[in-house]
Formats: C-alpha cells, sequence, structure tokens
C-alpha cells in the first residue's frame, strides 16, 4: 500500500508543467488524498488538511502575467493604481495570515513589470478591518516614464469615515497663495455680525477720495471678518478635527498592541462623539452645492460633494496658454496675471 505519493509519480501525472501539491498519507487501506495544481497558473495562499479531507485557497496568477506582458510591451507612461488585494511586505498585514507565497508573486510582477511602489507619506496602512485588522492593499505603481513626468508628486491617504479603504491621493503640492475670499449668507443670520461690520466700518479712520475710501475700508473689512469668523465660527469643524485625531492615535495603538478596556470604551464613545457632529457639519454640505431647493435636512452628502466637485472643477484654472505654450506653474501664471492686468 502506497502511503505517500512520492514527487517521482507526481512528475509522471503533470510531466508538462510546473505544479506544487499537497497531500494526505493513507492510513492502512483508507484515506489517501492529493490535491495538485499548475503554480504558473495558481499561487498557494493558505491551505488545511486533516484525515478525511483537503481545503486550500488558490490565487490565479494569470492576471500578474498579462499585466507584466502589457507594461513590457507599452512604451508610454503606465500608472497601476487601487485595490491589489496584496502586499509587498509582512509588515504591510496586521493580524491577517500573511500569505509570503502572495508577496513573492506580487514582488515578481512588479519586478517583471519595471514598474515602482510609491511610498505612502503619512499612514502606514490604507485598509482597516474588522477586530483591528490593518493592511496596506491600495497601492500606486508606475513606470520610469511616468516618474519623471510626474516627478515630485507623493502619495498621502484620505481620512475615512468607517472602517475600510481609505481614499489615496496621489500629485503634486502646488502653492497657488492665499484663498480669495468668500461672502458666506450663515453670517447673515447672526445678529452679531451685522454690529460687528457697523462698528468696524465707522471706526476706520481713511482719509482720501471715495473710491479710495470705499476701496481701503472694504480691504479692512474683509480682513476682520476673517479674524471674526474664526473666532465665532462654529467649532463643529474644530470638534471633529481633534475626534479624528485622538481616533486615530488609539488605531495607531491598535495596530500594534491590543487596546485596553478603558481605550475601547473611549474608542467607541469617540466614534459616537464623532458621528453627530458629521450630522450637524452635513447641513453645511447643502449650502456648498448652491442646491438651496433642497430641504434642509435632506441626507444625500455623496450628492451634495458631487455637485461641489463639479462646480469646483468647472472654475479651477489649472494653468495657461501663454504664447501657445502651456504653463502650469504657480510662480509664472501668477506673473503673467499681474503683467496683463
Amino acid at each position: 500500500m502506497v502511503q505517500e505519493v512520492s514527487q517521482i509519480v507526481l512528475n509522471k501525472i503533470w510531466k508538462h508543467y510546473a505544479f506544487d501539491s499537497i497531500q494526505v498519507e493513507a492510513s492502512g487501506r483508507s484515506g489517501g488524498l492529493l490535491s495538485i495544481w499548475r503554480t504558473d497558473v495558481f499561487s498557494l495562499i493558505m491551505s488545511w488538511k486533516r484525515r478525511h479531507w483537503i481545503a486550500t485557497v488558490l490565487r490565479k496568477k494569470v492576471v500578474w502575467s498579462q499585466l507584466s506582458n502589457i507594461a513590457r510591451k507599452w512604451p508610454g507612461p503606465i500608472c497601476l493604481l487601487g485595490d491589489f488585494n496584496s502586499v509587498c511586505f509582512p509588515k504591510e498585514r496586521v493580524r491577517e495570515t500573511i500569505d509570503h507565497n502572495s508577496i513573492n508573486t506580487f514582488n515578481d510582477f512588479i519586478i517583471n513589470a519595471s514598474l515602482v511602489d510609491q511610498p505612502l507619506f503619512n499612514d502606514e496602512f490604507t485598509w482597516e478591518g474588522p477586530n483591528g485588522k490593518f493592511s496596506r492593499i491600495d497601492r500606486v505603481l508606475v513606470n520610469a516614464i511616468w516618474a519623471n513626468f510626474w516627478h515630485g508628486a507623493i502619495l498621502q491617504s484620505g481620512p475615512s469615515d468607517r472602517p475600510d479603504h481609505k481614499p489615496i491621493i496621489w500629485g503634486n503640492k502646488c502653492d497657488w497663495g492665499p484663498k480669495p475670499f468668500r461672502f458666506n449668507n450663515l453670517w447673515l443670520a447672526k445678529h452679531a455680525f451685522l454690529a460687528f461690520c457697523e462698528d468696524k466700518w465707522e471706526g476706520y479712520d481713511v482719509v482720501g477720495w471715495a473710491a479710495f475710501t470705499l476701496s481701503k475700508k472694504l480691504r479692512l473689512l474683509k480682513n476682520d471678518i476673517r479674524v471674526w469668523n474664526f473666532s465665532h465660527k462654529d467649532q463643529d469643524e474644530l470638534q471633529l478635527k481633534l475626534c479624528d485625531n485622538e481616533i486615530k492615535s488609539l488605531k495607531t495603538c491598535f495596530q500594534s498592541r491590543d487596546l485596553s478596556d478603558v481605550e475601547l470604551a473611549s474608542l467607541a464613545e469617540l466614534k459616537s462623539i464623532k458621528k453627530r457632529l458629521s450630522i450637524r457639519i452635513e447641513s453645511k454640505r447643502r449650502l456648498h452645492s448652491r442646491f438651496l431647493w433642497l430641504k434642509l435636512g435632506d441626507k444625500n452628502s455623496r450628492f451634495f460633494h458631487m455637485v461641489s466637485r463639479i462646480r469646483l472643477q468647472s472654475s479651477y484654472i489649472s494653468g495657461l496658454n501663454i504664447n501657445d505654450s502651456w504653463v502650469d506653474d504657480p510662480g509664472e501664471v501668477k506673473e503673467h496675471a499681474i503683467c496683463f492686468f
């Protein structure tokens, strides 16, 4: 009775393919199981076996091979980004099963495709799961041409309201100077604001002709309104930011150790406070979207954000066409605008 299938016998079964296998030895006249798969098509994630059964979890490797072939043939810039569901190092998974075969396969794909993994600057993980699981499965892979074209770009993760994937932001930081002053209609609902403006306006001592006096007073009032708004605006945004920082601090500790009962209770309370603050702040999204026909309390944050983003994209000036040449450097754009006017 053959209790274990030797490698020689396995080579005769699949002599034309590279393969791997898991088997359960026979016990007397019963038992004996064999699971075999092609390593050029599948990679083993994990496996379990007992006397009467074998369970294997396999991942297809074809997708990495196809992407690698496309990357090698494409002569231009390449950028692959999103949820790869794979990591490059074991430390990029916390409280999860570490699959070294999957890690090696993913790293081989990056090397074979001549891609570079962009480092994440402001965080260690991009995904948070239940029971304190963390991993960095969202990444940006680029080739040398793309990296040279977007020289200086950095990868950061954005905030996330719930345990799931964090948004990743990859790009250059351009300093376009101070933001323009914008009047907020919510200020008019506060009686103290009108009294503040009247007192400030009467207190300005400006001498000159009428147009100059009006321009100077408006400029002074604008600066005073900014100071007033900063000191009198609702504290919800500030409290929400502080709450986010405390939650992030506890989650950072959770990545390296288990939290105590007191810390877990504090984390639950902070999440409850954050939810209440988010509901109050949500009413302001309606004003930013400028869809005033919607009733206050309509909960459709995704719609409000979408409309605000569309308005921002339609009015955003990323550069200028100067002398039949596109210029997107902030310094050059500012200089040309000043010379033009």
